[in-house]
């Protein structure tokens, strides 16, 4: 294709000089002819005059030896001819004239004749040395991407290989190595090479969860000291807040305590692992109280803490459906309630693939816990994205003034 491509393109740039020689070749040839008969018309003009014929005669074999004019004639003004030199041959003959004045008046005509077969097989032997040229470099491009491209699909045919596990060479070539590679990655169990966070038992009550705890410092101050429209304008916000953080990363909000929210995360999930969501869903939470605290009067204080259960948060079915989380929860209120505002990680939820690679921590004296310092900075930027448009989806962030 490579080589076809180049071929085309090289005989249009030949057909391209072609014409553009030939148009230049006659230009110059039909000012050279003009300029030859001119020359000759002023040397007969003053034998002319006198009526020297035979000088007349002499000036035009001696211009036709010396010019590429291969005939001249002169004639006068009644088509008379008064002088002849030269014989023209050739297949390309072209004619020039110009007149023989004798002071003011005109009294004949010279015309000449010039051969332009010579021009022609130059012209000629021009195009062929481009075409073999042409051809030249279309054999090259040929052999060159032929050679890489067998090398291309070499390194695709090993591929495809290795993911069909094959140790052995295949014995006949596909037609096409992109579409075989496309054909053994489709046959791929694409479902079993996808990481799973849980590869344990799936039973709701024994899948790990993640547990992110937000302890409400402010609103323990605020429940005395606000009216009851007040608020109740305030736990909505913090709702709003908490809700939109938590629906980026598949987040199940319980009330756990008086002043406690839990926001539960588990099973797979495309933007990593539960541990993983937990502490981005705690940054958006941190990130918009501080963005609306700067338009309110009231604050936002939030402690947040994360741990990880090998227990799930239980269902309807259960008697008491918290069960399994009351210790967790217990520790987690511990920690938040007694530590300042920021986000705190379990030694486990520290130790995760996901948080460990995408975030850094640096560990504290309380309880074996780690304080979140700052995100890797694509993880970073794509949480100042969600950030943003929670912003837009909180309209009016002063109805709490």
């Amino acid at each position: 294709m490579a080589a076809s491509l180049c071929l085309l393109v090289g005989l249009a740039l030949v057909a391209l000089g072609a014409i553009s020689s030939r148009h230049m070749q006659l230009q110059l040839q039909d000012e050279y002819g003009n300029a030859l008969a001119q020359l000759i018309a002023s040397r007969v003009g003053s034998a002319l005059e006198i009526g020297d014929l035979l000088s007349v005669t002499a000036s035009l074999r001696r211009f036709i030896a010396i010019s590429a004019a291969e005939e001249a004639v002169i004639t006068d003004i009644e088509g008379k001819e008064l002088g002849h030199a030269g014989q023209a041959t050739g297949l390309s003959q072209y004619t020039y004239s110009a007149p023989v004045a004798i002071d003011a008046d005109v009294a004949g005509e010279v015309t000449i004749t010039l051969n332009a077969d010579a021009a022609r097989a130059a012209q000629s032997q021009l195009i062929a040395s481009l075409l073999g040229l042409t051809l030249l470099l279309s054999l090259a491009t040929y052999a060159g991407v032929r050679h890489f491209g067998q090398r291309l699909a070499d390194r695709v045919q090993a591929l495809a290989r290795a993911i069909n596990l094959e140790d052995q060479p295949a014995t006949a070539r596909p037609r096409n190595e992109l579409a075989h590679l496309e054909k053994q990655v489709q046959a791929l169990p694409m479902d079993l090479l996808r990481t799973r966070s849980e590869p344990g038992p799936q039973d709701e009550n024994y899948r790990t969860t993640a547990v992110l705890y937000l302890h409400l410092d402010s609103l323990v101050g605020y429940v005395d000291t606000l009216d009851e429209q007040s608020l109740q304008r305030y736990t909505h916000r913090l709702h709003q807040v908490v809700y939109a953080a938590a629906g980026f990363y598949a987040g199940d909000i319980h009330v756990a305590r008086q002043f406690g929210l839990a926001v539960f995360f588990s099973g797979d999930n495309k933007s990593g692992s539960a541990a993983f969501r937990a502490a981005s869903s705690a940054w958006l939470i941190a990130a918009v109280c501080r963005e609306l605290e700067a338009h309110m009067s009231l604050s936002l204080k939030i402690s947040m803490a994360v741990a990880q259960s090998e227990l799930g948060v239980g269902d309807g079915g259960d008697i008491y459906p918290g069960l399994y989380m009351q210790h967790t929860l217990d520790e987690l209120q511990a920690v938040s309630s007694g530590s300042p505002p920021g986000l705190m990680l379990a030694h486990a939820v520290a130790q995760d693939i996901d948080v460990a690679s995408r975030l850094s921590h640096q560990a504290t004296d309380i309880g074996g816990y780690a304080r979140v310092m700052e995100f890797a900075s694509t993880y970073h930027d794509l949480l100042e994205r969600q950030l943003r448009l929670i912003m837009r989806r909180l309209s009016d962030p002063t109805q709490l003034h």
